[in-house]
């Protein structure tokens, strides 16, 4: 080891052990002046700063593609290429960054890709709301776990780390201007590796939108022809209106596409988490006692009335009455529960009791599922199906697996619980996003067992409720080997009850082009 540039504080003029002369330093003063870490958030800050003719062309691009994909097109074929897109865009942005690819983000990327291919695959307006929420989440999700080192996250964590990198993207709205500023500033002073067109060409990109814009508009009012041959590619008429919110649409993601990147390239997160069991568990065994003895006496009673069955009812009720009610509050609790049992592990001390008492609390709510669901499918034996019911069964089943996760961590804390929860979640959602409720909804309430029981069937309210469903439905509702009212119909379809949904059918199908087709109303197409 060289020791000519050690400072020996044992000699009074600061002499290295070679006898060399230093200037001497008090050992606090010797801390202070060792060269503190390079921050990596200001590394990668100044990288992309000084690469701003990469990421600022990058985040044009994306902004134009976006919007393209998505304006005015809530089921076409272009949402898988979109999220496709925002994956490249996303991780080419990394690569320059110089933060690496982590092998177990594949999950995360097959399910968002996927997610996106449910989306031209059906026509079901909860099922593609809630498609674009996940896509969201998990996009959040996956940038979180690239950028940070999240092995030891929980759900409060995530949670707090995507809302914190929210707020950071919106302090650095401006941050494309100010990288922008500054990249010409080096540039003028000499300060660039080397000469770089990329800013030129973003420039060119800004230009020429709002130019090739208004050339569209005056040569789709000049041609007819070639009028409707940009509204079919586009879907859309190019009047000033639309003109205006294109162009404001690319304009907000591109500032919010590069503020994001700017956000994690601060990496303002934390990555460490802190032990926060530091609450008397004395507290929590007194309030969870008390809830699990009331959650005992109900669970009994369920096994005794609901499951068996050979109780004596309250007066005025039947054994299906009583079964059919009650199903909504029970999944509330069950929620409520899960928080319960999850904020106990979370804040309070380990202890022995308190772990019981939360098991006996789970336990509790295993038969509240049990409960609830049977009364939800008794409740549908009675009154049909319908979107919302199925979505309180598999609400149902996703609560019954996501409270093993939490059974199994209540006494083994190294269970990776997070990431299984967002596993479970993920995967029976796209299961429910691909299954086509709506196919099945009408199925059920069109089978002829239900529709000819008069005693527990109104076939105004079905009709009417089949009436709104999206085209998945249609292979049943315009099949007439399926649908018992059109089988029996003596006259076409224009004249049964069911002829507005085939006009909506109709007016989907005739509306698809090249940016919103749709296989749903594809396939519904052939039963017209």
């Amino acid at each position: 080891m060289n020791n000519q540039n050690i400072i020996n504080p044992n000699m009074p003029n600061g002499q290295g052990a070679n006898g060399g002369n230093y200037p001497y330093y008090p050992a606090a003063a010797q801390r202070s002046v060792q060269a503190e870490p390079v921050k990596q958030e200001t590394i990668m800050t100044k990288c992309m700063k000084r690469q701003f003719s990469f990421f600022g062309i990058a985040s044009a691009v994306y902004a134009l593609f976006y919007t393209f994909c998505l304006y005015k097109n809530a089921s076409g074929i272009t949402h898988p290429f979109f999220v496709i897109g925002t994956l490249c865009y996303f991780f080419l942005s990394m690569k320059k960054l110089g933060v690496p690819y982590k092998k177990d983000s594949l999950f995360y990327m097959i399910s968002i890709v996927l997610l996106g291919i449910s989306n031209c695959c059906t026509d079901s307006q909860p099922i593609l709301w809630m498609n674009k929420l996940c896509i969201f989440g998990l996009l959040f999700i996956l940038i979180l776990h690239t950028v940070y080192q999240d092995e030891g996250w929980n759900v409060p964590k995530y949670i707090g780390a995507v809302l914190q990198t929210i707020g950071g993207a919106i302090a650095c709205l401006f941050c494309p201007l100010i990288d922008m500023t500054s990249f010409f500033a080096a540039k003028k002073q000499g300060k660039s590796d080397k000469k770089s067109y990329g800013v030129y060409v973003l420039l060119g990109i800004a230009i020429s939108i709002p130019v090739l814009t208004v050339m569209v508009m005056l040569l789709c009012s000049a041609d007819v022809v070639f009028r409707n041959m940009v509204n079919k590619i586009f879907m859309f008429d190019f009047s000033f209106g639309d003109s205006f919110r294109i162009a404001f649409s690319a304009v907000v993601v591109f500032f919010m596409s590069y503020a994001l990147l700017a956000a994690l390239c601060k990496k303002s997160v934390a990555e460490e988490v802190t032990d926060k069991k530091v609450l008397e568990p004395v507290i929590a065994i007194t309030v969870n006692g008390l809830l699990a003895v009331l959650y005992v006496v109900f669970s009994m009673i369920q096994i005794l009335y609901l499951f068996i069955g050979n109780m004596q009812l309250p007066e005025g009720y039947t054994y299906s009455s009583y079964a059919r009610q009650g199903f909504f509050q029970l999944l509330a609790v069950c929620i409520i529960n899960l928080i319960i049992v999850l904020f106990c592990i979370s804040l309070f001390k380990d202890n022995l009791i308190l772990k019981i008492i939360l098991t006996i609390i789970g336990g509790c709510t295993f038969i509240m599922i049990l409960s609830s669901a049977l009364r939800m499918l008794m409740y549908i034996e009675r009154y049909n199906l319908t979107f919302l019911r199925i979505f309180v069964l598999w609400a149902l089943a996703v609560i019954f697996l996501l409270m093993v996760g939490v059974s199994v961590y209540i006494y083994y804390q190294r269970f990776p619980l997070f990431f299984y929860s967002v596993a479970v979640i993920i995967v029976c959602y796209i299961g429910l996003s691909f299954a086509h409720p709506d196919y099945w909804i009408a199925a059920y309430n069109l089978n002829p067992a239900h529709i000819f029981n008069e005693d527990s069937y109104d076939a105004y309210d079905s009709e009417r409720y089949l009436m709104r469903l999206s085209a998945d439905a249609a292979p049943i509702i315009l099949n007439e080997d399926k649908n018992p009212y059109l089988n029996n119909a003596a006259a076409s379809i224009e004249e049964t009850s069911f002829f507005p949904y085939y006009q909506k059918i109709r007016r989907k199908s005739e509306g698809m082009n090249i940016r919103n087709f749709n296989f749903s109303i594809f396939i519904a197409k052939r039963w017209q």
